[in-house]
């Protein structure tokens, strides 16, 4: 009985549906646009960008480039499939770091080794690889709840009780007055 009350606290403190304020694909885009800057860091400082660009055949910007939609593409999936789970302060890095983590196996282990026939990166470029990813979802689990906050107020603001609401119309007067008056 104990376990399925905690779970649904759990489930009212973090329900899958976000409501109609929430913008988490949006978030997850602009978080992900973000997190990419540490990690790109990290492919060149381990050389592990020179390897990529040198395994696919392309010039370094565009190999960037491409890490760089996938980012933004990936924070954008980040923020769909965890939703508003993803907005605990608390447990988000854990969201993040597993989310990069599970990247990693996707992207540079498994759909680029079996496309190219060999491993995209060896010894301490390869290990640049899985810490760029970890770096990667650490980050986009840290920074998503405030970018997320941060489009939440913004889009609130534009419908506040007290000043004009969207496109100059005044929100109705409450139902119910709760000033005892």
């Amino acid at each position: 009985m104990a376990r399925s009350a905690s779970f649904m606290q759990y489930m009212r403190a973090h329900g899958n549906a976000p409501g109609p304020t929430q913008r988490p694909v949006l978030a997850g885009a602009i978080t992900g646009f973000v997190a990419e800057v540490p990690a790109a860091a990290m492919l060149w400082w381990s050389g592990a960008l020179a390897s990529a660009t040198q395994a696919l055949s392309l010039r370094a910007w565009v190999t960037l480039l491409l890490h760089w939609g996938a980012a933004f593409i990936g924070g954008a999936i980040y923020g769909r499939v965890f939703s508003r789970a993803a907005n605990d302060v608390h447990a988000g890095w854990l969201f993040g770091i597993s989310y990069g983590f599970l990247i990693w196996m996707i992207g540079p282990v498994t759909v680029l080794q079996w496309s190219l026939g060999r491993p995209l990166a060896l010894g301490t470029a390869a290990m640049g690889v899985l810490v760029s990813h970890l770096i990667y979802g650490l980050v986009l689990g840290l920074l998503f709840p405030g970018i997320h906050r941060l489009l939440q107020k913004n889009l609130n603001r534009l419908k506040s009780p007290h000043g004009p609401g969207i496109f100059g119309v005044k929100p109705e007067k409450a139902l119910i007055d709760n000033s005892g008056k």
